[in-house]
């Protein structure tokens, strides 16, 4: 409700040198396939200037709960499962069924918090973030409802397990300081290397690992980057070695990505590749 009366206030406080039927024209036109972030933006910008702007806050609410989603976008198991596991833990009761009532109260939350982005102006990354998180949680729902089910089952346990062994992190994992040294730095003079640095304990870390994120960003940029771990862990001696290098490279919580060449750090800093290895476009642009 809060939200509900920021956002009336924002509108009625907007310029009223629009025409209210050009944002029935854009929500037509738009909302047949569902609405992308920058067509919402382009729809946002025709509200706040329509002569009675709380007439359609109901209706961009519902454009923003109705993300554009190409077939196949996102899907199988996999994906709906680790979905399902990290917005269970995150938001709802962990007990390894994600309903879709709590499913609902997350997408109405994530409706808000993309609305707030708009109203604030908030960065690109943080608004499109919201908004790709809005379209996985609609195709979750979509998932459940054609399945006949009242959730989506995950198994808690395994879903905090990484897989060391699994051939890829088996090779692409830096296990001590020496390695680090060679694979990263010494490396990075002759190619870019990326190094995303997790958090044992990191939900949304475990996300990207039950996702395969990591793997799909070297598998997608293979030809011009190397991709390695860094997973470290101050709560425990174990990791000793492996905590000295993500304080060394002033890594202080997770999942932080930093990209390397010619022995330095060119870029550092949160992002959130998906199971398809997007969402580094722009992170990688300097080394593309």
């Amino acid at each position: 409700m809060k939200f509900f009366t920021t956002i009336i206030l924002c509108l009625l406080l907007s310029p009223l040198n629009a025409k209210a039927e050009t944002y029935s024209e854009f929500y037509r036109d738009y909302s047949a396939e569902g609405f992308t972030d920058k067509e919402l933006v382009t729809l946002f910008h025709s509200l706040v200037k329509t002569p009675n702007p709380k007439r359609y806050v109901r209706s961009f609410l519902r454009a923003v709960a109705n993300p554009h989603a190409p077939e196949n976008s996102h899907t199988g198991d996999k994906f709906f499962k680790a979905l399902s596991w990290y917005n269970d833990t995150t938001k709802g009761n962990r007990d390894g069924l994600f309903t879709l009532s709590e499913l609902n109260q997350v997408i109405r939350k994530e409706v808000n918090t993309y609305c707030t982005h708009l109203q604030k102006n908030s960065s690109e990354e943080d608004r499109i973030g919201s908004w790709k998180m809005i379209q996985k949680l609609k195709l979750l729902e979509k998932e459940i409802k054609s399945l006949g089910q009242r959730g989506y089952r995950y198994q808690p346990r395994a879903m905090f397990e990484i897989n060391h062994e699994s051939p890829w992190n088996a090779s692409h994992t830096i296990n001590s300081n020496d390695d680090f040294q060679r694979r990263v730095i010494e490396a990075s003079y002759t190619r870019p290397v990326l190094v995303k640095y997790g958090l044992t304990y990191c939900v949304h870390c475990l996300l990207l690992e039950n996702l395969g994120s990591v793997p799909a960003v070297e598998k997608k940029y293979r030809d011009s980057i190397d991709v390695y771990k860094v997973w470290w862990n101050p709560k425990s001696e174990d990791y000793t070695e492996l905590n000295q290098i993500a304080k060394d490279q002033g890594v202080t919580s997770s999942p932080y990505f930093i990209l390397y060449k010619d022995g330095k750090q060119i870029k550092t800093g949160y992002t959130f590749p998906d199971e398809n290895g997007n969402g580094m476009e722009k992170f990688l642009a300097p080394v593309l």
